[in-house]
């Protein structure tokens, strides 16, 4: 009877430890499933978050070392540095709202930074992006466009005449999907208006006119024209031949930082404009060739500053282009889910690569 009583009490005891593991396990996956249901919110709230760490650490290390380099947005609070026309009315604005304090300007920077990530869900939103949140908080966490526009370990990572290029650029973005009348109009100011803050997307000029022109689309031709041509006359042109700085400032940045003659430096670009417009143009939408522009810049600008964000732009079009590549089914005991191989995943992973060039370029020169 003794045998028996204990053979059902220890048989009773594992059946109970079997189902309070079951129990624990079930509670863990469940808990583990939530946090990957809202994984969207969580990536965007640690995008905003990590900014304001980072914003936190660049005051506190330059209060404990007063002398430490503000960077480029030391550079810009003294300074207009090459700034278009355009880019200075901005930097003036917020040096005036700095009431000369470095601090407070750094703020604006960051607050920059945040503003183009937070206008960043419009784009999204009016290109009809799938899983608009989750696409919004890979782009919040993106190692390449976060190392480029918030984090520098040594002095200060805020580029903020960068941001004041995607302030217009997404803003023409915006506008670019909508079919009503005026958004091709809008669509074009502001893409005339990026240009005018920052060289990116000028070459989208010519594109644009050839392709209008090859194609003979003229009443496309007559919007393009009507639209851009105001903003780059007035801010572009016309200070070329009143002040003497805005000629200095592109002659000085056209031959600094490199040894490489200029007619060589501009080869790379002439190439990528001429593959492009032979194999691409035709087929090619003005949102395809607004950032293929910005490849072409930056393959001539990379020559004077070896920078890898000068590229950066390649993000958009990985975000906004949307294409699933394959997807398999994941199995880890604990938790079970279908993985999708997405144009938003590719893009956030080989985003690590980028950074890893832009670290080598870092360490080997400079």
């Amino acid at each position: 009877m003794i045998n028996v009583f204990f053979r059902k009490f220890y048989k009773n005891f594992r059946m109970k430890r079997y189902m309070e593991n079951e129990s624990e396990l079930s509670s863990e996956k469940n808990l583990l499933e939530k946090i990957l249901e809202h994984k969207a919110i969580l990536l965007i709230i640690f995008g905003v978050i990590i900014r304001i760490g980072i914003l936190l650490y660049y005051y506190y290390t330059h209060k404990i070392d007063p002398g430490r380099s503000w960077g480029d947005l030391g550079s810009y609070f003294d300074d207009n540095l090459t700034s278009t026309p355009l880019a200075v009315f901005f930097l003036e604005v917020f040096r005036f709202f700095s009431f000369g304090s470095i601090g407070i300007f750094a703020f604006w920077g960051f607050f920059c930074d945040l503003l183009t990530v937070l206008m960043f869900y419009f784009v999204l939103k009016n290109f009809k992006v799938k899983n608009i949140n989750y696409a919004l908080g890979l782009f919040a966490v993106n190692p390449f466009f976060f190392l480029n526009n918030a984090f520098s370990l040594e002095n200060c990572g805020y580029h903020i005449t960068d941001a004041f290029f995607f302030f217009f650029f997404f803003l023409a973005l915006i506008y670019y999907p909508k079919e009503e009348g005026y958004a091709k109009y809008l669509f074009y100011i502001f893409l005339g208006l990026s240009m005018c803050t920052k060289y990116y997307t000028l070459p989208a000029v010519g594109f644009l006119f050839l392709k209008y022109l090859i194609e003979r689309n003229w009443k496309e031709m007559k919007v393009f024209v009507i639209s851009i041509a105001p903003s780059l006359i007035i801010l572009l042109i016309i200070p070329l031949f009143i002040t003497d700085w805005f000629l200095d400032s592109l002659t000085d940045w056209s031959t600094f930082g490199s040894d490489v003659p200029l007619f060589i430096r501009i080869i790379p670009a002439c190439i990528l404009a001429l593959l492009f417009i032979i194999f691409r143009l035709k087929d090619a939408d003005q949102f395809e060739i607004s950032v293929f522009s910005t490849i072409t810049t930056a393959s001539f600008m990379v020559f004077s500053f070896i920078y890898a964000r000068w590229f950066q732009a390649i993000l958009f079009y990985g975000i906004l282009k949307e294409r699933e590549f394959f997807s398999f089914k994941l199995n880890l005991g604990f938790i079970k889910r279908e993985i999708k191989v997405d144009n938003h995943v590719l893009t956030f992973y080989l985003s690590f690569i980028a950074v890893f060039i832009a670290y080598l370029f870092i360490i080997f020169l400079y």
